[in-house]
């Protein structure tokens, strides 16, 4: 968005050093300007990022993107051209292309002109309209473009690489969308109280953009998605810039790099200025800021090889029988694995067709089954067994079966488990069935899905913790750097606590690698899971109010998404290859210090006993939007936790897991043993120490093997200011003094801070950093 300039061109105004103008328009008046409801459209936008990221990633890769480009110039921009139509709905490769596309409006409008002689309009649909117009849609697809068909799945390979038409690299801006959909993509994003909050904060930044029309602003990313959702209504959105700045508005989403003095680093300064100037309000907003690192598929993750499974449950979730060759009234379908029954299935066919064309009985759990499977059964690889399907037509007379016809198939274990080198749990598997001792040969068709559930038992073995100086340029350094939430003191040298446990599957031997990393001064706790040969599978490190937003920020009844509302709060996010697998936020309740006798003459007088409390937790799951509260220890006194499919006890060194995700699922028991040590109020004890009355957690294997009495951010040492050196004003808790910037330091992430100066000087702000420190000490004390 900068303007370039001859060397005879006097230079732009300094806005940082000198007095601001007036704003252009009012906040009315820009609101008035604009012709899309950007709240609902926001939402939409925000489903539309998450579908691609979890249904369709195959869409970031570089082949599927290149046939993706060949198909929306070649067929959709000239389709919509001759027979526009914005209600039909492009094919997901070609939508994902376009949306992309539209994100560059000036190349947008530049190309569309050049490929078909319009502009083509687009606006986003909700959910209940793309079904309703699905099959229309596919329909004028099949008209137009045949015979390429609408799924891009079935589109054939070309062999030549397309050359795209358009002068924008939209393949290198797909890649680029990957990581700003990872920035947007938390649920928080979808609340209406939030984005109605972005929606103003937008018009506030197209007011800046309005007055200060030379400059680089950035946006944050609350309003950013608002800016994309804008944009992606073309039309409206060149009717809506030429009314208020009297042109098409460019966004530019080339500007990443966050080095000290880059051009993104020094539009940000400048927007926080002139916003502080202007509002009356801070640029920094919770659940709004950069996260601290790309998306993780550009860290390093490697997805669980599934195809070495020893042993498991095999869950069916579906059976479908085809090819039927007799007609008979009833139907029998018996499975068995090896010698034993598994399951028996019946079905009247007494109304029904069964040997027309086409037709198939397909076995699935009904909408009020609590299993999302027909059948499940226990294997072991050692003892490989068949499957085997019997399948039995026959006509009913009394109780007896007539004109009996019996066809039977088998299928191996290897062909129902995921194949080689699969990072899926899942498979489909074809048994073919045929009579036998019949004439004629009769032949029918099962086709068999299946998924897979480990149940590891796995045990803790416990490595010790040692000071580790950080080198730069390291992976460690790397990781670092993406886990810490004061990355402004991320300098070569920074010492960290590092343990390197081994978690051992006791039945198969399958091994996975744990490290836990901690350092006060950096405000990093993270946690690396690896599985064999050192692949990084998992990695959970703590987050703070620059990701999450407060509960005030959420609609009423969205008040169970992830959000940080007290001090005392403390959360990790785990993430994998795909993205973001769950969070796990913990806060203690129930502490309270043994009080002692006042006064001299206490004769006679007991002192009043104390609580050491518990931590509460709440584990939500970012896949399947559930959400899980638990305490540790409970009501009862059972230090034993179930998280998900994963279960533990602080004191003891077995973990048991029942999902193929178990590098997840062992990140998520560490994070509740280390959120049990970051969280407890009491005071450190040594190994040797005996208590009656506080936890054991100075002798319990898991909460040290998580870093107790270490140096670690724990609230306890970060009320005591004990962070080695470090004054810490915690961007995890977002609790900036008032009229300071909110973390005008980096709470964006930009500088490379964390917003551990508070705003108030790591990046020339406010100065009033003394009195942050004295402010949020009195947050954070605490009575222990």
């Amino acid at each position: 968005m900068a303007s370039s300039s001859s060397s005879s061109a006097p230079p732009p105004p300094d806005y940082l050093h000198t007095t601001a103008p007036t704003l252009r328009s009012t906040q009315t008046q820009m609101a008035n300007g604009l012709t899309v409801d950007l709240v609902s459209a926001a939402q939409r936008e925000a489903n539309f990022l998450r579908m691609i990221d979890r249904k369709a990633p195959l869409l970031y890769e570089p082949d599927v993107v290149n046939q993706a480009i060949r198909r929306y110039e070649k067929y959709w921009l000239p389709m919509q051209a001759r027979h526009p139509d914005i209600n039909v709905i492009p094919p997901l490769d070609v939508h994902w292309i376009w949306h992309t596309h539209m994100l560059s409006p000036l190349h947008y409008h530049e190309d569309s002109e050049k490929i078909c002689g319009k502009v083509i309009d687009h606006k986003l649909l909700s959910s209940d309209e793309i079904q309703k117009r699905y099959e229309a849609s596919v329909r004028a697809w099949d008209e137009y473009c045949s015979p390429e068909p609408y799924d891009f799945l079935a589109s054939p390979t070309p062999a030549a690489t397309y050359e795209p038409q358009s002068s924008y690299d939209i393949a290198g801006a797909v890649q680029r969308q990957r990581n700003f959909n990872y920035q947007a993509s938390l649920p928080h994003y979808t609340s209406t109280k939030f984005l109605s909050d972005a929606v103003r904060r937008y018009i506030q930044f197209l007011l800046l953009k309005q007055t200060y029309h030379d400059q680089f602003l950035t946006p944050c990313y609350d309003f950013d998605i608002i800016w994309h959702t804008h944009q992606v209504h073309p039309l409206n959105y060149q009717r809506d810039c030429t009314a208020i700045f009297g042109n098409l508005l460019k966004h530019d989403d080339g500007v990443n790099d966050r080095s000290k003095g880059s051009k993104l680093l020094k539009g940000e300064a400048l927007t926080k200025k002139l916003w502080s100037t202007h509002f009356d309000e801070p640029f920094w907003r919770r659940g709004c800021m950069y996260r601290g690192h790309n998306a993780p598929a550009f860290l390093g993750f490697e997805s669980q090889d599934l195809s070495n499974i020893a042993y498991g449950d095999l869950h069916v979730p579906s059976i479908a029988l085809k090819d039927i060759p007799v007609q008979r009234e009833q139907l029998r379908l018996k499975l068995c694995y090896g010698n034993k029954k598994v399951t028996t299935f019946n079905a009247d066919l007494s109304q029904k067709q069964v040997t027309k064309s086409g037709f198939s009985l397909v076995w699935q759990p009904t909408d009020s089954s609590s299993s999302a499977s027909i059948v499940k059964f226990p294997f072991e690889r050692k003892c490989s067994k068949d499957l085997f399907v019997e399948l039995e037509l026959f006509d009913k007379m009394f109780l007896q079966k007539k004109d009996l016809v019996r066809l039977i198939g088998r299928v191996s274990l290897d062909d129902l488990l995921p194949p080689s080198n699969s990072k899926s749990a899942h498979n489909v598997a074809d048994v073919p069935l045929q009579t036998k001792d019949y004439e004629p040969e009769l032949n029918a068709r099962v086709t068999v899905t299946t998924s897979v559930t480990l149940n590891r038992e796995l045990q803790l073995l416990a490595g010790e913790f040692q000071e580790t100086p950080l080198q730069a340029d390291t992976h460690l350094w790397f990781l670092c750097q993406c886990a810490s939430l004061n990355r402004q003191a991320m300098q070569p040298g920074v010492t960290v606590h590092l343990a390197t446990h081994t978690v051992m599957d006791t039945r198969d031997g399958t091994k996975f690698t744990v490290q836990v990393v901690h350092s006060a001064q950096l405000l990093l706790s993270m946690i690396l899971v690896y599985g064999r040969e050192q692949r990084l599978l998992s990695m959970a490190h703590l987050i703070g109010a620059d990701s999450l937003p407060s509960r005030e920020q959420l609609d009423s009844n969205l008040q169970f998404l992830p959000h940080l509302s007290s001090a005392e709060e403390r959360a990790f996010v785990i993430v994998n290859r795909e993205g973001d697998y769950a969070i796990v936020k913990g806060r203690w309740t129930g502490f309270v210090r043994k009080q002692e006798v006042q006064g001299g003459s206490g004769k006679g007088q007991k002192a009043k006993p104390g609580s050491p409390g518990r931590l509460l937790v709440d584990a939500f799951n970012l896949l399947k939007n559930t959400v899980q509260k638990l305490e540790v220890p409970t009501a009862e006194g059972s230090t034993l936790f179930v998280i998900g499919d994963a279960q533990a006890r602080l004191p003891g060194k077995r973990i048991e897991v029942r999902s193929t995700a178990t590098a997840e699922h062992i990140a998520a028991v560490f994070c509740v043993s280390t959120l049990f040590v970051l969280c407890n109020p009491d005071k450190v004890r040594a190994r040797t120490e005996c208590t009656s009355v506080g936890h054991q957690a100075h002798k319990w294997p898991l909460t040290l093997a998580c870093g107790y009495g270490k140096q670690l951010p724990s609230n306890r040492i970060i009320a005591a200011g004990d962070c080695g050196g470090t004054e810490v004003v915690p961007l995890m808790f977002g609790l900036c003094a008032t009229g300071c910037d909110g973390g005008a330091c980096g709470a964006c992430g930009a500088c490379g801070a964390c917003g551990a100066c508070g705003g108030c000087g790591g990046c020339g702000g406010c100065g009033a950093y003394g009195e942050n420190r004295r402010r949020i000490n009195d947050v954070f004390r605490c009575d222990v």
